[in-house]
C-alpha cells in the first residue's frame, strides 16, 4: 500500500511538472520574445517623466482661452503620461504599448510585478490580483526617445494613489508605478509639465548670387532630434552655396537641395492670430499664404507635399504662423549675412468642428517680400 501511495504521488508530481513544462514551452513558442525578456529582464521604459492632466478653459465655439496643466492629474480630465525609452529601442518595438490604471487599494500584492504574461498577473501568479481597469490610455505615441500615452480619466474618482501599468506589444508588464489622482482641481497644482513637441522638418534653402562658402548654425531652445546633412555641434553646417540653390557639404562633398533639421522644444501654441480652414481647402489656402510669404513654386510644393497628408484628412484645421515666437525658439545664424531672409513656421491643430475667430484675431496675409541679393529661405511647422 505504501509503495502504491509513493508511486501515485510520483506520477502526480510528474504530471504536474510535465504540464508546467508544456505550458512554459507553449508560452515561449507563442511569445519567443518572452524568453529573451525573461532571461535579460529588458524593459522598454527607462523613466517616467511626467503624469499630468489638461483642462481646456476655452469656449469650445470660440478661439482663445487657455489649456491648464495639472499635476497630479484630475478626475474627469484628459491625462498624459510621458516616458523616456531605453537606448536602442525601435519604434516598431513599442508601437503597441498600452497603459492601464487601477485603484491601489483594490490591488492585492502577491509578489512584485515582473515581465510576465499579463494574463498570469490577472490570476495572481507572480504579480497582482487586479480588479477591473479604471481607464485605459490610447495606444502609445512615439516621439523619438519618448513614448506618450493619452487617455481620459472618469469622473468621480476619489483622491488617492493609483497603479499605472504599462504593457508592451506582447501584453507583458514593462513598468508599474503608483501616482496620485486628485478628485478636484483644488486638490491638484497647476504646473508647466514636460510634454515634448516636435518642430517638424524645417528646411533651409540658400540662393547666393555667386558660389559662396557659408556657415549656418541655429541657437535652438531645445534639442535636435535629426539633421541632414549632419550638424556639427561646434559650428553647424559648413557648405558651399551655389546660385541655382544647390548646396555642397564641404565635409562630405555631397550635394543637397536644402539643409534639413528637426528638433524638440517649447512649441508656441497660443493661436493668437489664426484661421480655421476645412481640411479639403487646406492646399488652396497654403498655396495662397506661402506665395504671399515669398516662397517659390518649388518651395511651396516641398512644403505642401510634406504637410498636406497630415492636414487634408481632418474636418478642419486651426492654423497659425507665429514667426516671432519661432525665431525666439530657433535663432538662425548665417555667415556671410544674407540680403534677404524668409522664415515661415506653421502650427496647426486638427478640429472636428469649425471655431469662431474674432475679426481682430483672424490671420492676415503676409506682406509680400522681394527677394534680392543673397537669399535664405526656411520653412517648418508643428502639429500641436
Amino acid at each position: 500500500m505504501k509503495k502504491k501511495t509513493i508511486l501515485c504521488s510520483a506520477i502526480a508530481v510528474g504530471l504536474i511538472i510535465t504540464i508546467l513544462i508544456f505550458n512554459g514551452l507553449s508560452m515561449f513558442l507563442l511569445h519567443p520574445k518572452l524568453l529573451f525578456s525573461t532571461m535579460f529582464n529588458r524593459t522598454y521604459i527607462a523613466s517616467v517623466e511626467s503624469v499630468v492632466s489638461t483642462i481646456d478653459n476655452s469656449d469650445p465655439n470660440a478661439l482663445g482661452g487657455e489649456r491648464i496643466v495639472y499635476d497630479p492629474p484630475v478626475s474627469g480630465s484628459n491625462f498624459t503620461v510621458v516616458c523616456r525609452l531605453n537606448l536602442g529601442i525601435s519604434e516598431a518595438q513599442v508601437s503597441g504599448m498600452k497603459l492601464k490604471i487601477y485603484q491601489e487599494n483594490n490591488v492585492i500584492p502577491i509578489a512584485s510585478f515582473d515581465r510576465v504574461a499579463y494574463d498570469r498577473c490577472r490570476i495572481g501568479f507572480q504579480g497582482y490580483i487586479l480588479p477591473e481597469v479604471i481607464t485605459e490610455a490610447k495606444k502609445g505615441n512615439i516621439e523619438n526617445e519618448y513614448v506618450i500615452f493619452n487617455g481620459n480619466l472618469p469622473n468621480g474618482l476619489e483622491t488617492g494613489r493609483y497603479y499605472f501599468v504599462i504593457l508592451d506589444n506582447y501584453n507583458l508588464v514593462d513598468t508599474v508605478f503608483s501616482y496620485t489622482i486628485a478628485a478636484t482641481e483644488k486638490e491638484s497644482d497647476i504646473k508647466d509639465a514636460f510634454i515634448p513637441e516636435d518642430v517638424a522638418k524645417p528646411v533651409i534653402y540658400m540662393y547666393p548670387e555667386t558660389d559662396t562658402e557659408v556657415n549656418v548654425s541655429l541657437d535652438l531652445d531645445g534639442e535636435f532630434t535629426c539633421t541632414y546633412p549632419s550638424y556639427n555641434d561646434d559650428y553647424g553646417w559648413h557648405v558651399m552655396a551655389h546660385p541655382g540653390g544647390v548646396i555642397t557639404d564641404l565635409e562630405a562633398g555631397r550635394e543637397y537641395d536644402y539643409l534639413y533639421w528637426e528638433g524638440r522644444g517649447d512649441v508656441p501654441d497660443d493661436f493668437e492670430h489664426a484661421v480655421c480652414v476645412r481640411g479639403c481647402d487646406t492646399a488652396t489656402f497654403l498655396e495662397e499664404y506661402l506665395e504671399a510669404s515669398g516662397l517659390t513654386y518649388s518651395e511651396i510644393d516641398d512644403f505642401i507635399t510634406y504637410w498636406l497628408p497630415k492636414m487634408e484628412c481632418n474636418e478642419y484645421n486651426l492654423i497659425s504662423f507665429p514667426i516671432t515666437e519661432y525665431e525666439e525658439l530657433a535663432e538662425l545664424h548665417v555667415n556671410p549675412e544674407p540680403d534677404t531672409v524668409i522664415r515661415v513656421y506653421m502650427v496647426f491643430t486638427p478640429l472636428d468642428e469649425e471655431v469662431y475667430i474674432p475679426e481682430e484675431q483672424q490671420l492676415q496675409m503676409p506682406t509680400p517680400v522681394e527677394r534680392t541679393g543673397f537669399t535664405v529661405v526656411e520653412w517648418g511647422g508643428s502639429e500641436v
